[in-house]
């Protein structure tokens, strides 16, 4: 959903098939979903970015796409409990009264979402076992801090996210990440108190906003 210039952006590349299983609670079905910008890194001729993989626990998934992964946080959230996350994220942003204000407007103090961008490989050199709790950090992290809102596919351009404004912290970098390392995050999803299993496949990918509408508040931090 994001756009990194020379990270990932309209130059990136992925696997020619992107269909995509998109699971309901009511119902399976294989569906075509709105792709984002990709990663630089595919190259087809080097095996780690198409070699399958044996997905235990997440759906439809491929080996040498770009996915973008995202960590709701929030105020009024249950954290340091079992029911710390939650499928829809709302229901755990949500959790708690008397904490979010629309009057005052509080939201963008009170609930963020941190983002990354990943390369799935068939590597395990790229291995990392506890996505569940939060991105990968590194030396001199380049993230971008803006409002914005909420996003999915049912907001565009057109329509807006009444989810709003909300802090957002986007790592502007793109990662390779082994395909074990996603499918443990499924794993770990599948373990939580509350039911994630609409959350194990790709959501499609929101349209670019335009600049009219997009926050001109953007920090950067290192």
């Amino acid at each position: 959903e994001h756009l990194s210039v020379g990270q990932f952006d309209e130059n990136g590349t992925g696997p020619k098939t992107t269909r995509r299983r998109r699971r309901s609670r009511s119902m399976l079905a294989e569906k075509e979903v709105r792709l984002g910008f990709q990663c630089n890194y595919y190259n087809a001729t080097d095996e780690k970015f198409t070699k399958p993989f044996d997905w235990k626990h997440c759906e439809g998934m491929q080996v040498g796409q770009t996915y973008e992964v995202h960590w709701p946080h929030s105020a009024a959230g249950m954290c340091g409990t079992e029911w710390q996350m939650q499928t829809p994220f709302y229901d755990g942003v949500f959790c708690k009264s008397g904490i979010i204000s629309l009057d005052p407007l509080n939201t963008f103090q009170k609930i963020g979402v941190q983002a990354q961008v990943y390369t799935i490989v068939n590597d395990e050199t790229y291995y990392n076992d506890n996505l569940i709790n939060g991105w990968i950090e590194y030396p001199d992290m380049d993230v971008a801090k803006y409002t914005g809102s909420t996003t999915g596919t049912t907001r565009s351009n057109e329509i807006c996210s009444r989810f709003t404004p909300i802090t957002w912290q986007v790592d502007r970098k793109c990662h390779m990440v082994s395909a074990s390392s996603i499918d443990k995050l499924c794993e770990d999803m599948k373990a939580q108190k509350a039911d994630m299993s609409d959350d194990l496949h790709a959501h499609g990918a929101r349209e670019l906003v335009a600049d009219e509408f997009a926050a001109d508040n953007h920090q950067r931090l290192h």
